[in-house]
């Protein structure tokens, strides 16, 4: 896709990237001489390290309710704080199914992760399986355009570089309703700014 200018998106979002230091040679060299600056691929293993780090938060953080507390029914989103994290999780076997010439025709059955257990266990495999195609990304291959068919039979397609920066913004948005129903419950929840990522990767907090 290309603006009026006639340079493509991917390239605007190169240079946005360019500016960002390699967060991982300032952490443990202390100073920013002779860092390297990130392009998009490297980008996106930095946005993917944080969308599971707050995951992991949160899922640390349901476990400490009740089954009632969990399944409890709330009237917006997935209806329940179960209910968000398991669509969370189908969200993103279902795009890294896409990503991979697949399309699916439906989710997984609800059935199948009854519990907040069966929900982490399919999470941590679904994790590495993710983390490892995200590090096979080039800036060459996220240009790459993929056609894929949801559930309800419509087709689309897109650069995979768009389709892959929508599931953390994805999680993001549907943690923002998490931290809605936890407070709904009076149930402590953690702060998971990108800021406070940094700040914890830093040895700040």
């Amino acid at each position: 896709m290309r603006n009026p200018l006639g340079r493509t998106l991917l390239a605007i979002l190169n240079d946005v990237a360019r500016i960002v230091i390699d967060y991982n040679h300032v952490v443990r060299s202390g100073c920013t001489c002779g860092v390297n600056l990130m392009d998009v691929s490297h980008y996106l293993q930095l946005l993917y390290d944080y969308h599971y780090w707050a995951n992991n938060r949160i899922l640390i953080a349901a476990a400490g309710l009740t089954a009632e507390q969990l399944h409890n029914q709330q009237g917006h989103s997935w209806g329940s704080i179960h209910g968000i994290l398991l669509h969370m999780l189908n969200a993103e076997w279902i795009w890294l199914r896409r990503w991979h010439g697949q399309s699916p025709s439906a989710f997984p059955s609800p059935t199948d992760f009854p519990t907040l257990d069966a929900i982490r266990d399919r999470w941590a495999a679904l994790e590495p399986e993710m983390r490892s195609f995200v590090a096979a990304q080039t800036p060459h291959s996220l240009q790459g355009e993929v056609r894929y068919t949801t559930t309800l039979g419509a087709t689309y397609r897109l650069s995979l570089w768009q389709m892959m920066v929508h599931v953390p913004n994805h999680g993001t948005h549907h943690r923002g309703e998490l931290a809605a129903m936890f407070t709904a419950l009076d149930a402590a929840h953690p702060e998971e700014d990108w800021v406070h990522y940094f700040l914890e990767q830093s040895g700040q907090r």
